[in-house]
């Protein structure tokens, strides 16, 4: 039973926002780590994550049912009653916000209580009508820099936006790759993806233009005198390469062939960019 409470939550998604809010509260906290504030601001977050992927399995049961990579989620199967799964989602979700009023403090709170509403609410919703749905749901994405960011500062500034920012174009390109790599099951679950209903092609052109605006905003950061010269160096070479294999993309008729190293390249990306974030000293 309790492997299919960790299933609902989807620790993978969960995982990624961690090195969201891991890379900029340490970049918002350089000489002043404070060890309680970050494992109370992984919790709270993380468990607010958990929350509204929870609810976001429920909403989304049919839809689930008829794509193969879903079909065998625990709830489509009926391994867990809805009702459970609701009641789970409510509390650990009510533990989160608490543990981040509490412990961190409010705005941190009232920012993850945002991800969620636009999250369940809004992008889930959306999916099922509009094109514009990913971008919507990259704002609940990036989220979690801003509240790794705000736990130190408790306030919002321009660098702290500019990582926001950042993070948008970054999930942009990591999700349209997604979308192109599961185009069949997008389409059995009649989902208006952007590769669906502008074309594969099309799609292709947005991921290496989203790319270059990931590239040039991250180098703003360094222009600004956020970060140092050798964050620019190592970004720089990361980057280029994303970007060399998005290119690539668009020349390849193969739709899949390039599509998955963008995916699969695009979580190298933002690993190394939090973690370069986290140990550069510039700022």
């Amino acid at each position: 039973m309790l492997k299919y409470y960790l299933e609902i939550i989807k620790p993978r998604i969960i995982l990624g926002n961690i090195v969201l809010i891991i890379g900029s509260f340490l970049f918002s906290s350089r000489f002043s780590f404070n060890i309680f504030l970050f494992i109370s601001t992984i919790l709270g977050t993380s468990l607010v994550i958990a929350s509204s992927c929870v609810f976001n399995n429920l909403i989304d049961i049919e839809i689930d049912s008829k794509m193969k990579r879903t079909k065998n989620r625990v709830l489509v199967k009926k391994l867990l009653e809805p009702r459970l799964a609701c009641f789970f989602g409510t509390i650990i979700g009510g533990l989160g916000i608490f543990t981040l009023g509490f412990l961190v403090n409010f705005l941190s709170m009232f920012l993850s209580i945002i991800g969620f509403i636009i999250y369940v609410f809004i992008y889930t919703f959306l999916k099922r009508k509009s094109i514009y749905s990913t971008f919507i749901g990259s704002f609940s994405g990036s989220i979690p820099s801003l509240i790794g960011y705000t736990a130190v500062n408790n306030s919002i500034s321009i660098v702290c936006i500019l990582l926001f920012i950042i993070f948008i174009f970054w999930q942009m390109s990591h999700f349209y790759a997604i979308s192109i790599v599961y185009l069949a099951d997008y389409k059995n679950a009649n989902l208006p993806v952007f590769p669906i209903v502008k074309g594969v092609s099309k799609t292709k052109k947005h991921i290496f233009y989203y790319i270059i605006c990931f590239t040039l905003s991250s180098f703003i950061l360094t222009f600004l005198g956020y970060l140092s010269y050798v964050f620019l160096f190592f970004v720089s070479i990361l980057n280029l390469y994303w970007l060399y294999i998005s290119y690539l993309n668009m020349k390849e008729k193969d739709h899949f062939k390039f599509s998955s190293k963008i995916f699969y390249f695009s979580i190298i990306i933002v690993i190394f960019f939090n973690i370069l974030i986290s140990i550069d000293f510039r700022f």
